[in-house]
Order: C-alpha cells, then structure tokens, then sequence
C-alpha cells in the first residue's frame, strides 16, 4: 500500500511539474508574441532596442525559456548588421553571451542557435571585412553546415549558407553559377517549413524573394 502510495504521489508530481512547466511557456511565448508583433510594426529598425530592453526583462522572468535569448542576441546582430547600433562591440558582447547560454539550454533548438552563431561571425566580418573575412569566414560557414545537419528542413541556415557563399564569390571574381538554383530549392524550404510554435524563428523568406529580385532574372 505504500509503495502503491508513493507512486501515485510520484505520478502526480511530475504531472504537475509538466504542467507548471507548460503554463510557463505559454505564458512566455504570449507575452513574446506581443514584442514580436511590436518589431513587426516598427518602421525605424533603430527603435530594436526598446524591444531589446522589453526581452531582456522577459529572459529574466523566464530564465529557462530559450527564446528571449534567442531574439536577444537575433535583434542586436540586425542592428550591428544595419549600422543602427551606436556601439556595436557593445551588442555583438551581448550576442555572443546570450548564444553561450542558448547553447546550454537543452530546450533550444539547436539548429537555430548555430545559425545565429554563424550569424554573429557575419556580423563580425561586416564591422572590418579586410581584417575580419579572413579571421572569420570559416566560422560562418561551418556554423550554418552544422545547422543544416541539425535538421535540413530548416530553411534558414541554407539561405544564409548561400548568400554568403556568393558574396565570397564575387569578392574572389568567381562565378557562382547555381545562386539561383539554390535560392529557388531554398524558398521551397521555405514554403514547406512548419514553426513550432507562433513565435518560433520563422525569419529570412522576405529576404530571400528580395536578393532572388535582385540577382536573378
């Protein structure tokens, strides 16, 4: 009878833990629903930093929940990226901390997180390509070929991958002849991949329809 008393109470813990745990993340991913719709919304990419500070109070109330983090450390490489960031060195520190912790949280997706490393690596190159590009580009693209074998179904780090193998094309004067094969395999990635959740990275199709725009006729 003890032992049969035990392992319900047992039962019932973990049961209630899990759903303690859910609640959570709903309550998580709501209010992150809300910043999210608030950068979509925001003209001035500069204004990042308000829903910066928003995430930053997010992470610290939900410290086990990876997306804070992971929008965190996404947002400061866009404004490092779109020269907004008043003090780059600054944001790439704060990215590059965030991505230590993502990459101990065993409830992120990890192939998102190396896209983002690799992401990072990117945004180093662009504050001193001649310095940076030779220091860097190998980290840039092996981060995105480990996201891609974390899930292939990820469109994502391939859409990065091969931008960023075209820039390096046209900065050696090489021809890079399947670009717009690969961005057209890439968009049906795109086409076919499911987010997790609603505020899951879903980020890089408008991206892509626009250097495809661009690049190829």
């Amino acid at each position: 009878m003890k032992k049969f008393l035990f392992l319900m109470f047992t039962m019932w813990s973990v049961s209630t833990a899990d759903a303690q745990s859910k609640e959570t993340s709903v309550n998580c991913q709501n209010m992150l629903q809300q910043v999210l719709t608030r950068v979509k919304e925001e003209k001035d990419i500069s204004k990042l930093y308000d829903q910066v500070n928003t995430l930053k109070r997010l992470s610290a109330m939900y410290p086990g929940e990876w997306l804070p983090d992971y929008y965190i450390a996404y947002f400061d490489l866009k404004l490092v990226l779109s020269k907004a960031g008043a003090k780059p060195e600054d944001l790439l520190q704060e990215a590059a901390d965030k991505l230590t912790a993502l990459k101990a949280n065993n409830s992120a997706d990890m192939s998102e997180v190396y896209t983002l490393e690799a992401y990072y690596y990117y945004a180093m190159i662009s504050l001193n390509p001649a310095v940076n590009g030779q220091k860097y580009y190998r980290e840039v693209i092996g981060g995105y070929e480990k996201a891609i074998r974390l899930s292939q179904q990820n469109p994502r780090p391939q859409l990065q991958l091969a931008i960023f193998q075209n820039r390096m094309a046209a900065f050696t004067k090489a021809a890079d002849n399947s670009f717009c094969d690969k961005l057209q395999q890439v968009e049906k990635t795109f086409h076919d991949f499911k987010p997790a959740t609603a505020v899951s990275p879903d980020w890089g199709l408008p991206e892509l329809l626009y250097v495809k725009e661009s690049s190829c006729h």
